[in-house]
C-alpha cells in the first residue's frame, strides 16, 4: 500500500464520501463515547436508587441510546430513540440491561426527565472512589489526588460529550472559530412583539430590515398572551425558556425575528500559516435567543478552555466584537486569548489618538503623518471580485507603514507597549534620524524637522483604551485577511449542523426549555464529530482513528461521482438525438 509524506498508509481516494454508519458501528461508537466522556457513573449514581426495585431503563441505555441514535444522524426524538434502541440485536440489549419486553416510551421519557432534572438543580456528580468520612470518629477526609469525583454542570456534560467525540490524535491547534445560529423552539408561537427584548449590545439593524419590521403586521395575539417569563422577558409559547431573538440573513434571505434559542458553537480552527485540520466541534452553548451574546460567548469559552487549557485564539465575528469591552474583550483578553475580530462600520473611521500626533484609524493606532488620501479606505461589502479585493487589501498594506507596532508582549494585566513606524523601521522620519538611513524603497513623512511627531515614540497603552477593536494585524490587511480568513472553520460547521448532515432547525428536537434541548443537541454533535472526523480523513486516503481504535474495517467509498456523470452525459446525449457511445 501506498504511503503519505508522513509514513501513513494511503487509502483508495473517495470522492463522494462513505457510507453511513451501520447500526452496529453506530453502536460500537456510542459504547466508546460514553465510556471516554466519564458521565455514566455520575448518571448511574442519581437515576439507580440503593434501595428499592432495581430500575428496568438503565442509565447506560439511556446514554448509550441517545448515542447511538446521534451517530445515526437523525432528529433526536425520542421516540426515534427508542426505536434505535429495539433495532439493536438481544445481545446488545442484555449489554445494556435492557430486557426485552420494557423498551416503553414512558420508561426512557422518565429516565431522560431524571437526568434533566438533576442537571438543573445542580445534583450530578462523579462519586467519590473512597469513603467520604472515617467511620471511627466521624471525620471527613479529603479527596485524593486520584479521586474522579467532580461536579457535572450542564456546560460540563456537553463539554465532556463533546471532548469524548474528539480522538487522542486530533491536534487541537489552541484556536477556535467562535459563532451563534438562529435554532427555534418546537412549541407554536401564540403572540407577537413590534419590539423584541433583546440585549442593548446586539448588532443593529440596516435601514431596509427597520423598514420591512414597520411594515409587517403580526397576527393578533392569543388571549393572555405575551406572558412574563421567569427571566422578566415576554415569553410567546408554550417552551418556558424560549425568547425572541434576530437572525441574520442567509442565502439571500433577509434577517429578522424568531422564537427559540441562540446556539453557540466553537470549532477547531487551523493555525495561522499551518495545515490544515477537521473542522470538528469542541463546544456549545444554548441560551434563551435574545441573550446578551459576548456573555454566551465567554460562557462558551471556558467550557473549552476546561477540557483545552492552552487555547490561544478565538476568532469571532461582529456579533461578539460589537459587544461593550466589559463583556467580551476584558474578559476575553483576561483569559490570556488573543482575539481575532471583525469591525463594524460603527467601529471604523478616524479619531483622536492618546498622545500628540496619533490617530486611532480603523481600530489601530496611526501616525497623524499618514496622508489623508489613506484615512478613509472603503470596506469589502459582500460578493466583492477577488481581484478587487486583492487590489483594496493592497491599499491597506501599503498605509500600514505608518502604524505603531507591538514592542512586546502584552502583560499580565493587559498593558500592551507599542512602538512608532519610524522607530520600527517601517518609514523614514526626519525626527528620528535612525530612520532617514533606511533604503529611499521606504515611505518618507513630510513631518517638518524639530516637530515634536510621534513618528518614533514608544508608549504604552492600558487595557481601556481601543478595547473595543485592538487586534495583532491591522483591519483590511493582507494579513489580517489570512488570520481572519479561518473563521470560514466555524461557517463549515454551521453548514454541516444545519444542512447538509444535520438539519438543526425547528422540529430537529421536540422538547421544550433549554436543558433538554441542550442535552439532545450535545448528542446530535457528537455523533456528527465522528461523521465529519471519518469523512475528512476518508477523502485525504488517510485511516480513520475511531475505526483503528475499534479495529473496524476502513470506510468504504460510496457511489463514484463518475459513474453519476457518465449517466448524466448519456442522458443529455440521447435526448440530442445523438445514441450514447
Amino acid at each position: 500500500m501506498n504511503q503519505d509524506a508522513g509514513g501513513e498508509p494511503l487509502l483508495p481516494l473517495h470522492r463522494t464520501g462513505v457510507r453511513p454508519f451501520t447500526l452496529a458501528q453506530a453502536y460500537r461508537r456510542a459504547k466508546l463515547l460514553v465510556e471516554r466522556s466519564g458521565l455514566l457513573p455520575a448518571v448511574e449514581a442519581h437515576l439507580h436508587a440503593a434501595t428499592g426495585a432495581p430500575r428496568e431503563f438503565t442509565a447506560r441505555a439511556l446514554l448509550v441510546g441517545l448515542a447511538t441514535h446521534g451517530l445515526r444522524q437523525g432528529e433526536m426524538h425520542l421516540t426515534k430513540v427508542l426505536h434505535t434502541l429495539g433495532e439493536l440485536p438481544p445481545s446488545a440489549r442484555r449489554e445494556l440491561g435492557l430486557p426485552h419486553d420494557v423498551d416503553t416510551y414512558r420508561m426512557l421519557w422518565h429516565a431522560f426527565t431524571r437526568l434533566v432534572a438533576a442537571l438543573q438543580a445542580g445534583a450530578l456528580a462523579i462519586p467519590h472512589n473512597h469513603p467520604e468520612a472515617d467511620t471511627a470518629t466521624g471525620e471527613v477526609l479529603p479527596c485524593p489526588d486520584d479521586c474522579p469525583h467532580q461536579p457535572i454542570t450542564l456546560s460540563t456534560f456537553t463539554g465532556r460529550l463533546l471532548r469524548a467525540s474528539l480522538p487522542e490524535s486530533l491536534q487541537l491547534t489552541g484556536a477556535v472559530a467562535i459563532d451563534s445560529t438562529d435554532y427555534e423552539t418546537w412549541a407554536r408561537r401564540r403572540s407577537w412583539a413590534r419590539t423584541p427584548d433583546v440585549d442593548p449590545d446586539h448588532l443593529p439593524a440596516d435601514a431596509e430590515e427597520r423598514r420591512e419590521a414597520k411594515k409587517a403586521k403580526p397576527p393578533p395575539n392569543q388571549l393572555g398572551w405575551p406572558r412574563t417569563g421567569h427571566d422578566g422577558r415576554a415569553q410567546h409559547t408554550l417552551d418556558p425558556d424560549a425568547r425572541e431573538g434576530y437572525r441574520s440573513g442567509s442565502n439571500g434571505a433577509r434577517g429578522g425575528v424568531f422564537c427559540g434559542y441562540d446556539l453557540h458553537l466553537t470549532v477547531n480552527a487551523r493555525a495561522l500559516g499551518g495545515p490544515e485540520v477537521p473542522f470538528a466541534f469542541t463546544g456549545m452553548h444554548l441560551p434563551p435567543a435574545g441573550s446578551h451574546k459576548g456573555d454566551a460567548g465567554i460562557a462558551l469559552i471556558d467550557q473549552v478552555r476546561a477540557h483545552q487549557p492552552d487555547l490561544a485564539e478565538v476568532i469571532a465575528d461582529r456579533g461578539y466584537s460589537y459587544c461593550t469591552p466589559e463583556r467580551w474583550a476584558y474578559p476575553v483578553r483576561a483569559r490570556g486569548i488573543e482575539p481575532v475580530i471583525d469591525l463594524h462600520t460603527n467601529q471604523r473611521g478616524t479619531h483622536p489618538g492618546p498622545i500628540p500626533g496619533t490617530i486611532i484609524l480603523d481600530g489601530a493606532l496611526f501616525t497623524d503623518a499618514l496622508p489623508t488620501t489613506w484615512r478613509d479606505l472603503p470596506g469589502f461589502p459582500i460578493g466583492m471580485p477577488t481581484d478587487k479585493k486583492q487590489a483594496l487589501r493592497a491599499r491597506y498594506d501599503a498605509r500600514a507603514a505608518y502604524a505603531f507596532t507591538p514592542h512586546s508582549r502584552p502583560d499580565r494585566d493587559g498593558y500592551q507597549r507599542l512602538k512608532g513606524p519610524a522607530r520600527a523601521g517601517k518609514l523614514r522620519c526626519p525626527n528620528h534620524p535612525p530612520s532617514m538611513r533606511l533604503p529611499h524603497t521606504r515611505p518618507t513623512t513630510t513631518c517638518a524637522p524639530g516637530t515634536d511627531c510621534a513618528c518614533g515614540k514608544t508608549l504604552t497603552l492600558p487595557p481601556n483604551t481601543m478595547p473595543w477593536t485592538r487586534q495583532r494585524a491591522l483591519w483590511g490587511t493582507t494579513a489580517w485577511a489570512a488570520d481572519y480568513g479561518r473563521r470560514a472553520a466555524i461557517e463549515s460547521g454551521n453548514a454541516e449542523a444545519k444542512t447538509h448532515r444535520l438539519h438543526l432547525d425547528r422540529g430537529f428536537t421536540r422538547v421544550m426549555g433549554t436543558t433538554k434541548n441542550r442535552v439532545l443537541i450535545a448528542f446530535a454533535l457528537a455523533g456528527l464529530n465522528h461523521v465529519l472526523l471519518r469523512d475528512w480523513h476518508a477523502k485525504r486516503r488517510r485511516p480513520d482513528p475511531w475505526a483503528t481504535h475499534l479495529d473496524e474495517p476502513q470506510p468504504a467509498p460510496a457511489t463514484a461521482k463518475r459513474t453519476r456523470a457518465r449517466r448524466r452525459t448519456a442522458t443529455l446525449t440521447t435526448l440530442a438525438g445523438t445514441p450514447p457511445s
